[in-house]
């Protein structure tokens, strides 16, 4: 900590003895240590995850061994470091911009603007679109199967997950993903950032409408490992598809963080899109894996025990099954019955989240029951319509 905080102190003289080379304000110049102060929290929390790894690979071993660090220990703290140092380089980089007047800010006048809902008239089709994501999120996979559906072409715009360098230009006031930027022929500029309102908002106007769900299809309930998920303390019993949307988030999506993050290597494979990504220099890739992997393997861990579930693969397999029967009972292939609605996108989504990943794999060869279902959703979504759909490689 004391090696990376000098590199912070000796990064802002640099920082300030550059932008007065270029000739930056010295009033910019002044407050370059107060922005690097802002920047702090992001490289500080880097270093609380290396100082926990180093504690856990403590912790962890058997009575009688060596105090000294293994090759494995020693490996696992590099990453962390190195994720440290990608934070720390970042934060430089935004201390230069704002010497140097902030000139890759867009102006605020120009964002899109924040929408729930597309204007009836809007046609994604002839609009341009971007579709800001994490390669392995849930809620962006859904994204991307409504608008595939549609038959909406979109670019996809991988977001950094330290960093999120992306995503500030257009939404600096908001963390997450997804967010659907869409600008229209005629000039209107619009995001949109919560996935459930995406699905719907692209159904409403891409053309193909939502389906809901069939008359026969009953509400979700808890299976004897999903207990303590459904139904959530603040539940409130609305329509069958509101119940079900609801479930998605409260269960299915639980059910995936578990699975896909559930030991250190199937989280390691979860994050391994992030070293094939073009954009993302050889230290920024690695050490968002490396960081990714040990954060999601550890609230994997603390979700397991939050929710008492004594097998991971166990409670998705009866989750996808309870899923699997509510289709049968509806009575055609989709919840929505004949095409799908909007449940089957949120299920659809989260599921292709675990593509390239063993929890894809043993899914589909353990739950026979989803499998007429999932190759239906597969055949109407189609292929991938995004312009660059393959800058990015899935279980690589």
């Amino acid at each position: 900590q004391a090696v990376v905080a000098a590199s912070l102190r000796a990064r802002t003289r640099s920082s300030a003895r550059v932008a007065a080379e270029q000739g930056a304000p010295m009033a910019s110049i002044r407050l370059l240590p107060h922005v690097r102060r802002s920047c702090r929290p992001a490289v500080d929390s880097v270093r609380c995850i290396a100082t926990s790894a180093f504690a856990l690979a403590l912790g962890k071993r058997p009575r009688g061994r060596s105090a000294a660090f293994s090759l494995s220990d020693w490996r696992l703290a590099g990453g962390l470091a190195a994720a440290g140092i990608a934070l720390d380089g970042i934060s430089v980089q935004t201390c230069r911009r704002f010497a140097s007047g902030c000139e890759s800010a867009p102006a605020k006048d120009g964002l899109p603007e924040v929408v729930e809902s597309f204007p009836s008239d809007l046609s994604l089709q002839s609009s341009t679109v971007r579709l800001y994501q994490f390669e392995s999120c849930p809620f962006c996979r859904k994204a991307r199967g409504v608008l595939d559906y549609s038959r909406v072409p979109y670019e996809i715009v991988e977001v950094h997950p330290l960093s999120k360098a992306e995503t500030k230009g257009i939404a600096a006031d908001y963390k997450k993903v997804p967010i659907l930027e869409v600008r229209s022929a005629d000039g209107r500029a619009l995001q949109m950032r919560d996935s459930k309102n995406i699905v719907k908002a692209v159904l409403a106007v891409g053309g193909m409408g939502n389906a809901g769900t069939a008359a026969k299809v009953p509400a979700p309930s808890a299976t004897a490992s999903t207990g303590k998920m459904w139904p959530p303390a603040d539940f409130e019993a609305g329509s069958i598809e509101e119940q079900w949307i609801r479930w998605t988030d409260a269960v299915l999506v639980q059910c995936i963080v578990l699975n896909v993050y559930r030991n250190f290597s199937e989280s390691a494979e979860t994050f391994s899109y992030l070293l094939t990504h073009p954009t993302f220099s050889w230290l920024a890739a690695r050490s968002a894996a490396a960081s990714g992997t040990v954060v999601m393997w550890a609230v994997a861990k603390n979700r397991k025990k939050k929710f008492g579930v004594p097998d991971e693969r166990a409670a998705l397999f009866e989750s996808l099954d309870l899923f699997a029967s509510a289709v049968s009972s509806g009575g055609g292939k989709f919840l929505g019955g004949d095409k799908p609605g909007a449940v089957d996108f949120n299920v659809y989504g989260i599921m292709r989240s675990t593509e390239g990943c063993q929890t894809e794999r043993d899914f589909t060869e353990q739950c026979k029951g989803i499998l007429p279902w999932w190759s239906a959703m597969n055949e109407v979504v189609g292929p991938c319509l995004a312009t660059n759909a393959n800058a990015v490689q899935r279980g690589a």
